[in-house]
């Protein structure tokens, strides 16, 4: 179900409202712009020139990554495979064909330089600030390279692990993404031992999932050198619409971080460790001010990225096969 938003009112001698679409496309948003209208109201928005200066849009083609990453090893559905030949296999699918899809590659820190600058609307991120537990993300890739055939859709409803914020960078070709609006968990089959993933496996399978039918979700095609803001929390899938390329990475920072200390504390007590889950929940509800008066002086704010944090894989999380 599509929705649009009214924006303003009418009076005697003024203008209608304006229709407002829950998911906009924006040029040249400013860094606070970006925060007012969507980072803090949790609003999903496509900016449309935020990779502009990536030599990605230019470098990363299929053909690229098939003859020089063709031995690379990538993960499909919790398999190891060799990129070059999935490549092969999403060139040939079709959408009554499909190849599997996700295929990841999550080793991807040579390749840095093709996206720099990192967009300012993704900025300040907290994941490489020495102040922070790496073990905290022991299920988490902050960054990979996604690659798609055509037909080929994500295997279920999901938002990010720890409700980190999600950016998707389309690069090559184009996808098709499903967001849901937020305060809909009871009508989208949440996994209660999983609660990031829903059990729905076709989103399209109203038979099955009844109680999809109610829920409130809007479409957006994701095109080159557009990048897409998913706010934290926020339910989505994706269906490829060609052969294509996309980058994903996460964010992590002020507004999100008491919602991804909750997550931390969750999680280390679904493994059974509760004292670490009490010592990490007091140790980030400490540190959050912290890094927040960092960042006013201009800390994680690294346009260049950080060559250790596409490095640090999740080997646990490639092997279930569960989304980043």
């Amino acid at each position: 179900m599509n929705t649009t938003i009214l924006t303003g009112g009418t009076s005697e001698g003024a203008a209608p409202a304006v229709a407002r679409p829950w998911i906009e496309r924006r040029p040249g948003l400013s860094r606070r712009d970006f925060a007012a209208g969507y980072l803090r109201p949790r609003r999903p928005v496509v900016l449309t020139e935020a990779l502009a200066d990536w030599p990605a849009l230019k470098t990363f083609t299929p053909e690229f990554f098939r003859t020089t990453f063709a031995d690379a090893q990538v993960q499909v559905r919790g398999r190891s495979c060799r990129l070059g030949e999935v490549i092969d296999a999403q060139l040939a699918s079709s959408g009554d064909r499909p190849s599997p899809y996700p295929c990841t590659l999550s080793q991807c820190a040579t390749l840095l330089r093709d996206l720099t600058p990192r967009p300012e609307c993704s900025l300040p991120s907290r994941h490489a600030n020495p102040l922070l537990p790496r073990r905290v993300f022991e299920l988490v890739n902050h960054l990979e390279i996604f690659f798609g055939g055509p037909g080929g859709a994500f295997p279920y409803l999901h938002y990010d692990m720890l409700r980190m914020h999600a950016w998707i960078a389309q690069v090559h070709g184009e996808k098709e993404f499903t967001l849901y609006e937020r305060g809909q968990e009871h009508l989208l089959y949440v996994n209660d031992k999983l609660p990031w993933l829903s059990t729905v496996q076709d989103p399209r399978d109203h038979d099955r999932y009844p109680l999809l039918r109610q829920a409130r979700s809007h479409k957006v095609i994701l095109r080159p050198g557009e990048l897409l803001f998913i706010p934290c929390g926020t339910w989505h899938t994706a269906r490829c619409l060609g052969m294509n390329i996309t980058v994903a990475f996460d964010q992590l920072e002020g507004s999100n971080w008491r919602e991804f200390t909750g997550d931390v504390v969750t999680e280390q007590r679904r493994h059974g460790r509760r004292l670490r889950a009490r010592a990490l929940g007091a140790y980030l509800r400490l540190l959050g001010p912290i890094l927040g008066f960092a960042e006013l002086l201009g800390a994680n704010r690294r346009a260049d990225w950080d060559a250790a944090q596409a490095t640090r894989s999740a080997a646990s999380m490639q092997q279930a096969g569960a989304p980043c």
